[in-house]
C-alpha cells in the first residue's frame, strides 16, 4: 500500500515539475515574441503616420 502512495506522489511531483518547466519556458518565449512584435508595430506606426513615435519628427520624403 505504501508503494502505491509513493508512486502516486512521485507521479504528482513529476507532473508538477513538468508543468512548472513548461510554464516558465512558455512565458520566456512569449516575452521574446512580444518584444519582436512591439518593434514591428512601432516601425509600422512610424511608416503610417510619417512621424517618429519617439521624437515626433516628420520623415523627409
Amino acid at each position: 500500500m505504501t508503494t502505491v502512495w509513493i508512486s502516486a506522489l512521485v507521479l504528482l511531483l513529476a507532473l508538477l515539475a513538468g508543468f512548472a518547466f513548461g510554464r516558465r519556458s512558455g512565458r520566456v518565449d512569449g516575452l521574446l515574441e512580444g518584444r519582436v512584435l512591439s518593434r514591428i508595430e512601432l516601425r509600422e506606426e512610424s511608416l503610417r503616420n510619417g512621424a517618429c513615435p519617439i521624437c515626433d519628427k516628420s520623415h523627409l520624403h
